[in-house]
């Protein structure tokens, strides 16, 4: 496998949280991925959230990370062409085959925008590489929203992640200003479980589960 993967998340952490273990997986077969995280982050924490998600990427073997500074919870107040064109911009650059983001029902408002964002600056142009869209869950957000066929995620893609939970677990230490307590979802043994109900799902130990927007036989 050697394809070009871009993750593209509202936040400095939901990049790790929504495919931290497909994302090791698929730089151990040989692909390149580049994470593009659209806001700061918290205002308490921006100043540091850089260098976290730096650290949190490049341990899973992540050499890039681009930030583009938008404004955190407040996506829904710039122009949506905005966001669109500073996507579209770094497209030709990175030539991505394949576009991990945020599910287009997760309740939280920044996430769903830059779902909305990532499927009109991919759009298949004809004549322009045809990219591939596929959603991750992020916990606290995909699950706490409204249980309708337009909101629920519906997974119909697995990534057995029995290899690399570890690793996905570590990488977000590097955020561990971001975590709660459990039975917070966005904790670490929240996460194992949510793993664990993914991988038990398909008969693995773990898995990372995904929802196909659009997948292209080239």
């Amino acid at each position: 496998m050697n394809q070009k993967v871009m993750i593209v998340a509202a936040h400095p952490d939901d990049e790790i949280l929504g495919a931290g273990g497909a994302i090791k997986r698929l730089i151990d077969e040989g692909c390149e991925v580049v994470s593009v995280i659209l806001t700061k982050g918290r205002k308490e924490e921006e100043d540091k959230l850089p260098n976290f998600a730096a650290q949190a990427n490049n341990h899973l073997g992540i050499k890039e990370v681009i930030i583009l500074q938008l404004p955190t919870q407040k996506l829904d107040a710039l122009p949506l062409l905005e966001i669109i064109q500073k996507l579209e911009a770094l497209l030709p650059k990175y030539e991505p085959d394949i576009i991990f983001t945020h599910h287009y029902g997760d309740m939280n408002r920044d996430h769903r925008i830059t779902f909305e964002a990532v499927m009109t600056a991919a759009r298949p142009i004809p004549g322009k590489k045809q990219i591939e869209i596929i959603c991750f869950e992020t916990v606290s957000s995909s699950e706490w929203t409204q249980y309708t066929d337009d909101k629920t995620f519906k997974p119909n893609y697995y990534v057995n992640i029995e290899d690399t939970i570890e690793e996905k677990i570590k990488a977000l230490q590097y955020y561990d200003i971001e975590m709660r307590p459990f039975p917070h979802p966005r904790s670490y043994k929240g996460i194992r479980f949510l793993a664990r109900i993914r991988g038990m799902t398909v008969g693995v130990q773990y898995a990372e589960a995904f929802e196909i927007i659009r997948k292209i036989w080239k």
